[in-house]
């Protein structure tokens, strides 16, 4: 994939005269100093551990992903005061490998996560199974009294994700999903100045994950031949998702998973929800969307479910309508952009670096701002060490459910009109779908029967 670096625009920048050089500089003074702000109320945690205790994490899903993350944390683990102490997956092979790599004896891997969920020496889990157990297992790690880091998406379907929101207020337990962008300071720069109003009242916004395929295959993995009913548990893998029996089709679906909607959700949920979460935390107060519309194509990658092309547009109650798009057969995307009545700001795509650049009609009143940090970008170590921090203070952390609930929703919801043909008006308070013939629709699930458009 190649770099999604994207330039900030420049303009040039009037004199000011003696009193509005003035004015900016009285507002500079009595500005506080950027801290990531706290944004949104999540409860805090019912046990926060001190900082001298060791944070000890179970995880959940030990394949690709998983071993992905054991790689990028354990040489940080001495540093943030934690071990590893538990591992769990449905296939063997992947559940021994986890297992030597993080040092473990046998005792310690596990083939069913409820039953590694009953030690009491665990205090956080970590879940990077595939996307139709995100919700059943942080609901079970919740539970089970445990403090929950789970992968984007946060869950398979809407339905889920407000589940896991109303566990986690219920609780108390830290939660955070697995969107490392929302860890970098750019974003919450931005959030920093929608909230101080010098974009005035958003407009709109525009964010993208696009990316190529040289052998227009994305997501087409080689089948593990080592893979068998003898050491993988194929029935619980597929948790509430249809069942297929054992076969050619099943060891391609376990290899490939991406390309099936059983299991996920295309690129809204695999790709999209890398920058989007990030730039509903950068919009100040994220809300639960209004309206959602989305229409998807699959006339250039076939041989999958899923589509390889998809666009949404989603309103929300403020009047802020996101403009977003995703593709896997084309590299070129839209720069993260947020535009208010006052100024707009232009996110770098690769680097935490933002301008705030004032409309004309504003030229005169407000000054250009830049922002430039140099924190690697994009880092899961940020979020997993935010993480592990907010379960010590009992702080909030940066993906967490408050934000991670609105996001869901919306490309949830996307799921649903482009799949089933129907514009998805939401209501919050009553979490009531209808379409815009005003009828009320239940939220996409495991059971719908989702019809053919050809």
């Amino acid at each position: 994939m190649k770099s999604d670096a994207r330039p900030i625009p420049t303009s040039g920048e009037s004199r000011r005269s003696f009193l509005k050089k003035t004015a900016t500089l009285a507002a500079a003074v009595s500005a506080p100093t950027f801290l990531p702000p706290t944004i949104y109320g999540q409860a805090p945690s019912a046990n926060v551990i001190g900082a001298n205790n060791r944070i000890v994490l179970g995880i959940i899903g030990t394949g690709k992903q998983g071993t992905y993350h054991l790689q990028k944390t354990k040489p940080l683990l001495g540093e943030w005061n934690m071990t590893v102490g538990a591992v769990c997956d449905v296939y063997q092979k992947h559940l021994d490998a986890a297992r030597k790599f993080a040092e473990l004896p046998e005792k310690d891997g596990y083939r069913d996560h409820r039953q590694m969920l009953e030690r009491k020496d665990l205090d956080a889990i970590l879940i990077t199974a595939v996307d139709n157990w995100h919700g059943p297992c942080t609901l079970d790690a919740l539970d089970a009294g445990k403090h929950v880091y789970c992968e984007k998406p946060m869950t398979r379907y809407a339905a889920e994700g407000w589940d896991v929101y109303d566990k986690v207020k219920r609780t108390g337990k830290v939660f955070t999903c697995g969107s490392q962008y929302t860890a970098d300071p750019v974003f919450h720069k931005v959030a920093d100045w929608v909230k101080s109003g010098k974009l005035g009242p958003l407009v709109w916004a525009q964010s993208s994950y696009c990316r190529n395929n040289k052998k227009n295959d994305e997501w087409e993995f080689p089948i593990d031949k080592d893979a068998s009913p003898a050491n993988l548990d194929w029935e619980r893998w597929q948790g509430k998702a249809k069942k297929v029996p054992w076969g050619a089709e099943a060891a391609h679906r376990f290899s490939s998973w991406h390309k099936y909607y059983d299991y996920n959700s295309g690129i809204l949920g695999n790709l999209l929800s890398h920058r989007f979460y990030a730039l509903m935390l950068a919009t100040g107060t994220p809300e639960f969307p209004s309206r959602v519309v989305c229409t998807g194509t699959r006339k250039v990658s076939t041989n999958r479910e899923i589509t390889d092309t998809t666009h949404v547009l989603a309103e929300f109650p403020s009047g802020l309508t996101f403009v977003i798009a995703g593709t896997t057969v084309n590299e070129v995307g839209l720069p993260d952009t947020i535009r208010g009545r006052n100024a707009t700001a232009y996110l770098a795509g690769s680097a935490n670096q933002a301008k705030l650049q004032p409309e004309k009609l504003f030229a005169d009143e407000m000054d250009v701002e830049e922002f430039n940090d140099p924190t690697p970008y994009g880092k899961i170590e940020h979020l997993h060490a935010n993480f592990y921090k907010c379960i010590r203070s009992g702080g909030t952390p940066f993906c967490n459910v408050d934000l991670t609930v609105r996001a869901n929703t919306v490309l949830a919801l996307a799921e649903m009109s482009e799949r089933l043909g129907v514009v998805c008006f939401f209501d919050e308070k009553t979490r009531t779908i209808r379409t815009g013939e005003g009828k009320v629709v239940p939220p996409m699930s495991y059971d719908t029967v989702v019809p053919n458009f050809g």
